[in-house]
């Protein structure tokens, strides 16, 4: 029996694909600027804390929450705009 595997997918297809939504990646990868560069979708949602609330019960080893849209209030003064948290299970 074969298993699947998750495939990375690129930060600009997963804005694109997804606007405006909160999204819990696995195994992200960044370039040295740093930016997010790519990683594994696990979960998508419009809320922050249904996204939490996923990795809590996934327990992914190595992951992050990131958010698709803008953040017109803090845009400039936020050197990382769409890192929401960090949380370790």
């Amino acid at each position: 029996m074969e298993t699947k595997q998750a495939s990375y997918t690129s930060w600009k297809t997963i804005q694109k694909k997804y606007p405006d939504k909160y999204v819990l990646l696995e195994n992200p990868v960044f370039d040295p600027s740093p930016r997010l560069k790519e990683a594994i979708l696990l979960y998508k949602h419009k809320s922050q804390t249904k996204v939490i609330k996923k990795k809590l019960e996934l327990k992914p080893y190595y992951s992050i929450i990131f958010y698709t849209g803008n953040f017109r209030h803090d845009e400039e003064e936020n050197e990382f705009p769409y890192v929401i948290r960090s949380i370790k299970c």
